[in-house]
């Protein structure tokens, strides 16, 4: 009876859903193609692409929040990540949905009304490839086409997600050789039928190539390497044929020649043409990569290559013969531009070595070639030759350490610039900085070892004598400085216009270290966030400040701007790291509660955004353990930690990777050994080293570290016994 029951009641359920009106269908997710990018504007809520459009502008034509409105602009909703690393990617908006990424491929899909989370999506990595990179494990930003969502994780595999739920449709490796130091914090580009990714390490022993693979399947489908191989063997292509001549020596390619497209990527349907930015060499020191002589194509230069097959169309070589770490590798916008009386298709880049490009992306052809920054290594650029006319005198540092503008950090670096077409700006978040630079004996090359055969000092060091070696002190004097720009380092947000080649107005930040990403929109407005935690908006036409917003973060990305249910909201992530530095510094994550990663969304009428705890006071050095090793041992160690570790582990004990000198770990030589060799905190983001360092050599970085931790923590004992100031000096020194 109680069976019958039972079925008679199933059936009548089957039957009233049977007979009652069926739902709709649930819109699919993530339906990008080319026809909804090429009419990106006629559509202004989305952003659909990482610079919105085809031109990767960073543009908005929405202007509900604009200078009359924008005072109210407040806090709509926050994700919080759980990371704690650099996050550099501009967040994609396809109808409500947010797709972004984070630490090392991390992926969010988020409801980009309240930003309640989908889906996340982590990749699998193999951490180490952290030992042979540059500048965090960071990632700017997903592709978002036909249902999918593709995104490259740190440790080189590619990831086509389905834009529904975040389950992996395919995956493929995307690195030739895993006993070289290769990574990916770029973004995918959709191309045609390939989606395309380059990589990094060309501080390291890699050599640099781009791919394109089938959206369907993850298939290579093609591969442009950017610099030739062993030339005792065929060269994978005709354009690599051609560059051989420009290379020199007999050992070069053993360390790889670097020249990675590790970002900079853009597709012109038009043309079918994908173009992208190569690299410095490996190492810097051309006397020590190609025996001082060649151009060595194709490092530091613009490639354009057909989408369908990656054949050579054309190049520029932005810096021939690089020499000072002046990738090609920053933002390359598609634009067209009135040039002459006539309509120009141009691709425009504001590069590191301090010149703003503008090129015809059909041909290649130099339009213009302009200093944005103070620019000393070259006078100029020989628009009839394309080439930089060269200052050897302050440029060539082979009989000794110069001084040059700019640094190796560049005029303009990867954040995001932003063309507006209201007032015909381009608006490059740029940097004043020059460096020393001298040869340094290159060592014998070991694998995924960084190797620049120079050594490196910032311009403000020169106001401080003592922080330099010896040999590059000569550069102080005071006769010198006078002939040279200024020394102090600072960083300004500018409004260049590329068809009168000036600059318009430009905003000082706070510091040379703040040059974020920028967004400029129809509401007559240019965004960007800071490293001191504050979003600027600014008056497009004159760079007046209107609005600040403190959010307690720092902020490195490029924001971006949507609108969900008639409702415009702007949105950027947050957290510092990898701003082209491979060090920290703690003043930029002091104020926060250890860099936490955060997605922050803003609207009209918002309320006060909230902000993570200040962290504590630095606590005192923990007294140390007993020396271990001897002398010899501590002096090898300093070594192999030079090499090895110290890009990552300084003395900061507020960045997130640790001071090693208040870790538990160095009072053990058998845990210490556990974490270097063992990867017992892998989890952590502490990779392995056991293949490229012996249980001797990591005995030798232990006796290092211990010594460091007994000699800082000696000085704070001395510091501490010192007689303390009287109150009223406390008071006066406080005032000061």
């Amino acid at each position: 009876m109680i069976r019958t029951t039972h079925v008679t009641f199933v059936l009548a359920a089957a039957l009233l859903v049977a007979c009652a009106p069926k739902p709709s269908a649930a819109p699919a997710a993530g339906q990008v193609d080319l026809a909804r990018l090429q009419g990106a504007d006629s559509e202004p809520d989305n952003w659909l692409a990482s610079g919105r459009d085809l031109g990767k502008t960073h543009y908005s034509p929405l202007q509900t929040i604009n200078r009359e409105t924008v005072g109210t602009l407040g806090f709509a909703w926050e994700y919080q990540t759980g990371t704690n690393r650099g996050m550099q990617a501009t967040p994609l908006v396809v109808d409500g949905v947010m797709y972004v990424s984070g630490m090392g491929g991390r992926v969010y899909a988020l409801d980009a009304a309240t930003g309640a989370a989908k889906w996340t999506f982590e990749p699998q990595q193999d951490l180490r490839n952290v030992r042979g990179a540059c500048c965090d494990i960071v990632n700017r930003g997903v592709a978002v086409w036909q249902g999918r969502v593709y995104v490259a994780g740190f440790s080189g595999t590619l990831y086509a997600l389905d834009a529904q739920d975040g389950h992996i449709v395919w995956q493929t490796d995307t690195f030739q050789d895993r006993s070289r130091a290769y990574s990916i914090t770029g973004a995918p580009v959709i191309a045609g039928k390939v989606v395309v990714i380059g990589n990094g390490g060309a501080e390291y022993d890699s050599r640099g190539y781009l791919s394109g693979y089938d959206l369907q399947t993850g298939k290579q489908m093609w591969r442009f390497y950017t610099v030739p191989g062993d030339p005792s063997k065929p060269q994978e292509s005709k354009a690599l044929e051609a560059a051989l001549p420009t290379w020199k020596g007999d050992k070069w390619w053993e360390r790889g020649g670097g020249g990675n497209p590790w970002d900079a990527i853009s597709y012109d349907p038009e043309t079918n043409l994908v173009y992208f930015g190569t690299a410095n060499g490996a190492p810097w020191s051309r006397d020590q990569r190609s025996a001082g002589e060649g151009d060595n194509l194709y490092l530091a230069s613009i490639v354009a290559v057909n989408a369908d097959t990656g054949d050579y169309a054309w190049h520029y070589q932005t810096t021939p013969g690089e020499r000072w770490d002046y990738d090609a590798t920053p933002h390359i916008m598609l634009a067209t531009l009135k040039l002459g009386g006539a309509d120009r298709k141009v691709l425009m880049q504001a590069s590191k070595n301090g010149f703003f490009y503008v090129l015809d992306r059909k041909s290649g052809e130099l339009l213009s070639a302009d200093p944005f920054v103070a620019t000393t290594w070259a006078s100029k650029v020989d628009l009839k030759t394309g080439r930089p006319v060269e200052n050897t005198a302050l440029a060539d540092y082979s009989n000794g350490p110069k001084l040059l503008f700019p640094s190796a950090v560049g005029g303009h670096n990867f954040n995001p610039m932003s063309l507006s077409p209201r007032t015909g700006l381009v608006y490059i978040p740029s940097v004043h900085s020059g460096m020393v630079v001298a040869e340094n004996p290159l060592p014998p090359h070991k694998r995924e070892r960084i190797a620049t055969g120079v050594q490196v000092a910032f311009s403000g060091q020169l106001a401080a004598p003592q922080s330099l070696p010896p040999s590059m002190r000569k550069l102080t004097d005071p006769a010198f400085l006078k002939t040279q720009p200024d020394i102090a380092m600072s960083a300004s947000l500018k409004a260049w216009d590329p068809v009168s080649r000036k600059v318009v107005w430009e905003f000082k930040n706070s510091s040379f270290m703040d040059h974020g990403g920028v967004l400029s929109t129809a509401g007559g407005l240019v965004v960007q966030g800071g490293l001191d935690g504050k979003l600027k908006v600014l008056n497009d036409q004159t760079g007046e400040l209107i609005k600040e917003i403190d959010v307690g973060t720092a902020m490195i990305a490029a924001p971006m701007t949507y609108r969900v249910n008639g409702e415009q909201y702007l949105a950027i992530t947050a957290g510092t790291g990898g701003g082209g530095w491979n060090f920290w510094f703690p003043e930029n994550i002091a104020f926060t509660n250890g860099n936490a990663n955060r997605i922050l969304a803003f609207k009209l009428g918002g309320g006060a955004t909230p902000k993570p705890e200040p962290l504590p006071p630095v606590a005192p050095l923990p007294e140390p353990p007993a020396q271990v090793g001897t002398a010899s041992d501590i002096a090898a160690g300093a070594k192999l930690f030079a090499a090895n570790c110290g890009s990552c582990h300084g003395n900061a004990p507020r960045s997130p990777v640790p001071d090693l000198r208040r870790s538990g770990v160095v009072r053990d030589g058998a845990a210490f050994q556990q974490v270097v060799r063992g990867g017992s905190l892998t989890a952590r983001g502490m990779p392995a080293w056991d293949d490229l360092l012996t249980e001797a050599e990591v005995t030798q970085i232990h006796a290092y570290v211990v010594s460091t931790a007994r000699e800082g923590y000696a000085a704070e004992q001395k510091a501490s016994a010192k007689p303390a100031a009287s109150k009223r000096e406390g008071v006066s020194q406080g005032h000061l």
